[in-house]
């Protein structure tokens, strides 16, 4: 029998050998039915009844055999809608999520810290300007809300930020909040993060926001003696690691060894996700198999037969889950060792297909909605194609070399030369082929869900793979020894930290290779699906008729389905000016009838990167291409702070400045975003009043505003003032422009009219704005703002006047109501369309 025939054999033996494949498949397909096909879900349990009863009768009637099969299936299939439906569309009655809105609202609440708190800054997140002081963050158990009847019971978990750090939190204790609540609302921009999304699929649909830590009140309550066991054991699992060296390195210990993720490692994680090495980062079967194995061995050299053995790891292994974070790929990997130790112990050889559906059957029957996290697909798709295909991969890759191998003969006196050949080729063999198959079934999923393609992942992954062992053999060690010979498990954790840092250096090394990721855009399921059906054809279908012809028509069928995904939005007809919700600052984007895309202002002072979080994905979802040239209205960080970010991933060619901008040798972060832009080479253009630029033939940009060798301007007052025209119709662009430059050109009448406007300094007021825009007289009115634009305390009639007036407008539209805001406007006038138009 050939070696083909072989794997062939191989592979239907390990399907034959699975029986729970199917149903983990007819499972996950009920599961994916239930969540998107508006069908009741009283249909769905009516369908499943009605499975069951026919399987039912069928069972003992050896002829209606298939009629049986089939009416399992459905029942299956049936039991994952109704499952997944009842999670995610019914709550209790006294869920917390009853008691609030989506407009936020002062309340108590009584409850206990579910999760280990996290203190964390805007440091990594925020390069230049506004950064939000250090704030600490956990999920609470809710357990009571203060209403005007007194407290009322409720459940569910709520996410809380305490904006400013206490150190004095802990999981497991009881805690009284006072704060503001609301919903997880949907996202403000095409693109965006979904937050209500993901607060479904983990059941934290409530967030709290307490101002400081004197509006959190700890009580005297103690959990359960087990959960406070757990409790302990983690805490000072944790501090254990963190002890042996600084805070950073500490951090990577507890995310490697107890899968603790501390948001300082962000800036980590987005490296090891742009590399394609992300999943070292989670403990998964790598960890737990590099643990349990330490373990095992242990229990072997304490001469414990190999069944004893298996139950002690089984006894290890619950304990080492009650203390780590219990995310899909720990579980999935718990599982599947559970099943194997409980195969030793029956004196059953298991299957290793079985015990991965067994996982997925056990995890999605205790939370269904796991099923649609990245992680999850990622730790299933990755470890069943290990299985299948890491074999015929191999073949496919070495076969011909083992096959000349098999024709090899070593005399006695070349053991090394055999060792070589054998022992150490297998080896290598084994970690290319495995890297690949890795690589190659995890690629769709990340493209799909990252955005990225990172031609690098199978390479690094092999690369630090033994970093990665490096710090988890001796962590584990030093943990073990922690209790009975504390000097040498200090010794033995520097070791750890040691190594951590290496590998902290190398990810860091790794994030300065040219073309490391290459950011795509938006995939589909469809294409997803397409991607392995492709694999399966070019891997598993050696023995297929007419294969080259076959693997020739899939593969143009992919490339023709990739390019088709990653075109370039065609030309508008008009102009557009896409101005994004930011909160506190502003950022858009106008694209010409050319195509071309200019950035107009890009910052925050919200607390995020505007650059990551919203352009990006928004030039993604909308196929856009990333804009080459930028205009900055002037030195105000909610202006420019997304620059930084932007410039990493896409570069600029020029940017446009007002003359009184910060110099390349100014201080504060004007001057270091000069010396950035210089560091990066691009170009900068002063610009004043009078200038006129040509964006294309249909489109052209006036300057209005600053006027050169004013020395009595505030920094707000230098803003560029754009009168950006296209086909007769205009669009005023002033920044943050304030009273001198407002008083101003509300007396130029004709060149400042505009029948559009973004409201000056994200609509705040001033005394010359009602006068200022009655001399743009815009029919549409547009603000970039946290918050919808009012007159402020104190102010007289005149104010809450004029923003009664301007409300009333046709058009009038905020970021902070209304999301990312699209203007149209040339030939044919101007159109409005919003996020929630939608």
């Amino acid at each position: 029998m050939s070696q083909l025939e072989g794997i062939d054999r191989d592979r239907r033996i390990t399907l034959s050998r699975a029986p729970l494949a199917p149903a983990a498949m007819l499972l996950a397909g009920g599961i994916s039915a239930g969540r998107y096909l508006p069908l009741p879900t009283g249909l769905w349990a009516v369908l499943g009844g009605l499975a069951v009863v026919a399987g039912f009768a069928t069972l003992l009637r050896r002829r209606f055999l298939p009629v049986t099969a089939a009416s399992v299936a459905a029942a299956v299939f049936a039991l994952g809608a109704v499952h997944v439906r009842l999670l995610y569309y019914h709550l209790p009655d006294n869920h917390i999520v009853t008691y609030t809105s989506e407009r936020d609202s002062m309340a108590t609440l009584r409850g206990r810290i579910a999760t280990v708190p996290q203190t964390y800054s805007d440091a990594e997140r925020v390069r230049f300007g506004y950064r939000l002081p250090p704030r600490t963050s956990f999920l609470m158990s809710a357990e009571g809300i203060r209403t005007d009847a007194g407290w009322r019971p409720v459940t569910g978990l709520v996410r809380v930020t305490v904006e400013r750090a206490d150190d004095r939190l802990q999981a497991g204790q009881s805690v009284e909040l006072l704060g503001r609540v609301g919903r997880s609302g949907r996202p403000d921009n095409p693109g965006q993060f979904d937050w209500s999304e993901f607060a479904r699929r983990n059941r934290t649909l409530v967030w709290m926001r307490v101002p400081s830590p004197s509006g959190v009140e700890i009580g005297h309550e103690r959990p359960w003696a087990p959960r406070r066991l757990a409790i302990r054991l983690r805490a000072a699992a944790s501090q254990h690691l963190t002890a042996g060296g600084d805070a950073h390195t500490g951090r990577l210990l507890n995310a490697l060894i107890i899968g603790e993720r501390h948001p300082a490692l962000r800036s980590l994680n987005r490296t090891m996700v742009r590399a394609g090495i992300a999943h070292f980062l989670s403990i998964s079967g790598l960890h737990l198999g590099v643990f349990l194995g330490f373990a095992y061995a242990v229990c072997r050299l304490a001469a414990l037969t190999p069944r004893r053995a298996a139950a002690a790891v089984l006894v290890v292994l619950a304990v080492y889950v009650a203390l780590a974070e219990p995310r899909a790929p720990l579980l999935r990997s718990a599982v599947m060792a559970a099943l194997v130790c409980a195969g030793v112990l029956v004196g059953r050889r298991g299957s290793t297909l079985n015990a991965l559906a067994a996982a997925a059957i056990l995890l999605l029957a205790m939370d269904p909605l796991q099923l649609f996290a990245a992680g999850f697909q990622l730790s299933f798709v990755i470890v069943a194609g290990l299985i299948l295909l890491h074999r015929p991969m191999k073949q496919l890759l070495f076969g011909r070399w083992i096959r000349r191998r098999g024709l090899m003969v070593f005399r006695r006196e070349q053991r090394f030369r055999r060792w070589l050949y054998y022992s150490a080729a297998e080896w290598g063999m084994d970690a290319v082929s495995a890297s690949l198959t890795a690589y190659l079934s995890a690629a769709p999923l990340v493209a799909h869900h990252f955005n990225l393609f990172s031609p690098y992942a199978p390479l690094l992954s092999l690369l630090v793979f033994p970093l990665v062992l490096a710090v988890l053999i001796p962590g584990y060690v030093s943990i073990a020894l922690a209790a009975l010979t504390p000097n040498l498990s200090h010794a033995v954790g520097r070791l750890a930290h040691g190594a951590s840092n290496g590998l902290a250096a190398a990810v860091r090394a790794a994030d300065r290779l040219p073309g490391l990721s290459f950011e795509i855009r938006p995939t589909g399921p469809a294409w997803v699906l397409l991607c392995y059906a492709v694999l399966a054809v070019v891997v598993l279908g050696r023995g297929m008729r007419h294969r080259r012809l076959v693997v020739a028509l899939a593969g143009a069928t992919l490339l023709l389905a990739t390019v088709h995904t990653q075109r370039t939005a065609e030309s508008p007809p008009v102009a557009e000016l896409h101005l994004l919700a930011v909160g506190a600052g502003q950022c858009a984007i106008l694209r010409t009838p050319a195509g071309d895309t200019f950035l107009l202002d890009a910052g925050t002072q919200s607390g995020f990167d505007a650059a990551t979080e919203v352009l990006l994905p928004f030039l993604r979802q909308k196929q856009l291409p990333p804009p080459e040239k930028a205009f900055i209205s002037h030195a105000g960080a909610d202006h420019y702070n997304a620059l930084p970010g932007f410039i990493d991933r896409h570069g600029l060619q020029r940017v446009y400045l007002n003359e009184y901008f910060a110099r390349p040798d100014g201080a504060g972060a004007p001057g270091r975003v000069m010396r950035m832009l210089a560091e990066h080479d691009v170009e900068v253009v002063r610009l004043r009043a009078g200038q006129r630029l040509q964006l294309c033939p249909r489109t052209h940009v006036t300057v209005l505003w600053p006027p050169a060798g004013r020395d009595d301007l505030c920094a707000n007052d230098t803003s560029l003032v754009l009168k950006v025209t296209s086909d007769e119709t205009s669009v005023l662009v002033p920044g943050d422009l304030a009273e001198i430059g407002q008083n101003t050109l509300a007396e130029w009448d004709e060149s400042v009219r505009a029948e559009a406007l973004i409201l000056p300094h994200h609509g705040g007021w001033k005394q010359t704005l009602p006068d200022f825009v009655e001399a743009v007289d815009p029919s549409v009115v547009l603000v970039s703002a946290s918050r919808l634009p009012r007159a402020p305390a104190g102010a007289d009639d005149e104010a809450a006047d004029f923003y009664r007036a301007t409300a009333e407008r046709a058009w009038y539209r905020v970021t902070a109501r209304d999301g990312w805001i699209r203007l149209r406007f040339g030939a044919g006038g101007v159109d409005v369309t919003t996020m929630r138009d939608d």
